[in-house]
């Protein structure tokens, strides 16, 4: 086994060097990479200057060159972003969460959400219907929906019911958190996320492959625990999450002490609201056992806008 590199910094006040963001990811081989990227998204969609670009290629970013212009991982770009700190959607998304978490933890009515998954043709201009599979878990909801063209489409939705707010995990399990808590999160392919050597070797994992090593160190100190995939409910948009559940007293929580170290470290604002041994109860909404793969068009994953509101309970 190779020592990991040290944790990357977790003060918004400590920005890493690029160097230094990158060499967890020159662990992954090259072969697990989907080179879809193309150069101008990195900056558009991405925040990377052009010189960054450069500094990150000369450092070894992996990438394919192609007639049309170098292509790049999407995992790694959107992991360098976020350590880097750079505007991205998906850091403006997690501001959201944090917002939520707030939101549950104030007095008054326990909140309800609804949430429409809304979805428009990923590939304009094909032959035939579009085809959507929507599979929701134990949600419901789901199913088969073959439509037109349109370029916005609420396919379903599910209404979450009230489930009160956040509270402190337990000693027992607020101690098999601080065994985790050098683990950085990064964005990694799929099938690397199945392997549990790479948070060993790299001192890395997503929150799939930090959610089964979780469960397997759950088992070995004798607690019960699950994996579950489902929502982390938002206003006014959710998002897909997996996450580690343990069963103390009789009492399912949630446990994930990966996603708010990451927070701070990517320098997310009000991050501390959030610490690695609170059970974000209300935050995240189970589904299933498995990680949520909402839509598919035409047999291929696709991406879906989870459209979320607050309701009150009936």
């Amino acid at each position: 086994m190779t020592t990991p590199a040290a944790p990357l910094p977790a003060s918004p006040s400590e920005l890493p060097s690029p160097a230094r963001v990158l060499a967890p990811l020159l662990t992954i081989p090259a072969s697990r990479r989907r080179f879809r990227l193309p150069l101008p998204a990195l900056e558009k969609e991405y925040g990377m200057s052009t010189p960054l670009v450069d500094e990150l290629t000369g450092l070894g970013l992996p990438r394919r060159e192609t007639p049309d212009g170098p292509l790049f991982d999407e995992n790694d770009i959107a992991s360098l972003s976020l350590h880097l700190r750079l505007p991205s959607a998906r850091r403006a998304v997690m501001a959201f969460w944090l917002r939520a978490l707030r939101r549950l933890t104030a007095p008054g009515t326990p909140l309800a959400h609804r949430v429409d998954v809304t979805v428009g043709c990923p590939e304009p201009g094909h032959e035939g219907a579009c085809r959507y599979e929507v599979d929701l878990g134990d949600g419901g909801a789901g199913g088969v929906f073959e439509t037109g063209p349109e370029p916005q489409r609420v396919l379903a939705s599910l209404t979450l019911g009230g489930t009160g707010g956040p509270r402190e995990l337990p000693p027992a399990l607020a101690e098999l958190c601080a065994e985790f808590r050098e683990i950085d999160y990064y964005l990694l392919p799929g099938d690397a996320a199945a392997e549990p050597d790479l948070l060993d070797r790299a001192g890395i994992a997503d929150c799939v492959l930090m959610s089964r090593v979780l469960v397997d160190a759950a088992h070995a100190r004798g607690i019960e625990a699950r994996l579950s995939g489902g929502l982390l409910v938002a206003v006014p948009f959710s998002s897909t999450h997996t996450w580690a559940e343990c069963r103390v007293d009789g009492v399912w929580y949630p446990v994930d002490p990966l996603l708010p170290k990451a927070l701070r470290a990517w320098g997310v604002p009000r991050a501390e609201l959030w610490s690695p041994t609170l059970a974000p109860v209300g935050l995240f909404h189970r589904l299933g056992g498995t990680p949520l793969r909402p839509v598919t068009h035409n047999g291929t994953p696709c991406g879906a806008s989870l459209r979320t509101r607050e309701e009150v309970p009936a």
